[in-house]
């Protein structure tokens, strides 16, 4: 995983310098209910959740009681999202920074001892291996950079070739982001075509969803750009701004079921 690893060094670099140069920590994220401190407390609790897992500090959680497993992944993630910012008491953003950067190195020194295919389940309850796991963790210094930045009005960049890394790294978890009532009654295989990059087939079947093969005949492939996807999927872009910019097009037997496949999934 050494491109991935490298990759995640990087933007949690530049979330580290972006930290030490935000005048107002209390500055609120637009869209969010954190302030800049609040969203870089997140970060680090995230990535420490992660390295205990692959450095055997902490345990994967129990699996959940029949009430419990109710919740969503993203409602699972967001109860450990308060818990994290509860625990987390820092709130200076330059020593934030350097825990950042720290806790960045702990997770690739541990998760190269790990195999690949090893399995580890954080908070939100999904199985992931050592890739996946990296490729999450890039997607929260990316899309949550991209936050404090524009909390402190400043420039944030995501690269197409970032983009594409965090989508391959955790297409694998898609299906269990899937609206269950929502997709219920419903068949679909979608075909996504990421510029750039690889393909993914999806198959809705009434209420699930699954990855699907190649040989799979898609009643709609959506063509995308792979920053727009990924803005649109962490909900940081509405999806009508990058149709119109021509970053996301339709097209297939049924394009217009294009429209409703982000409602299908819910976000991370």
């Amino acid at each position: 995983m050494g491109d991935e690893a490298e990759a995640l060094r990087q933007a949690a670099g530049r979330t580290a310098a972006l930290l030490k140069n935000v005048p107002d920590p209390a500055a609120m994220v637009p869209g969010l209910a954190w302030s800049a401190a609040e969203t870089s407390a997140h970060l680090l609790g995230e990535l420490r959740e992660f390295t205990g897992l692959v450095t055997g500090r902490a345990e994967s959680p129990a699996a959940p009681s029949p009430q419990n497993g109710q919740l969503t992944p993203a409602q699972r993630a967001a109860h450990a999202n308060a818990r994290q910012l509860e625990q987390i008491t820092e709130r200076d953003l330059p020593r934030l920074a350097d825990l950042i950067t720290t806790e960045t190195e702990a997770f690739i020194r541990g998760s190269a001892e790990r195999a690949a295919g090893e399995r580890f389940v954080p908070p939100n309850g999904l199985a992931m291996t050592v890739p996946v796991m990296t490729a999450a963790l890039l997607g929260e210094q990316l899309v949550h950079g991209l936050d404090i930045a524009r909390a402190a009005r400043a420039r944030w960049a995501i690269s197409r070739e970032d983009a594409l890394t965090v989508i391959d790294g955790v297409m694998a978890l898609v299906p269990d982001y899937v609206d269950r009532q929502l997709a219920a009654g419903k068949n679909i295989t979608y075909e996504l075509r990421f510029r750039g990059g690889p393909r993914y087939w999806i198959r809705i079947d009434d209420g699930t969803a699954a990855l699907a093969g190649p040989d799979q005949r898609a009643d709609c492939w959506i063509s995308a750009d792979p920053v727009a996807f990924l803005l649109v999927g962490y909900g940081r872009s509405g999806q009508w701004g990058q149709i119109l910019r021509g970053k996301l097009l339709a097209g297939g037997r049924a394009p217009w079921l294009g429209l409703s496949f982000g409602k299908l999934i819910i976000g991370p």
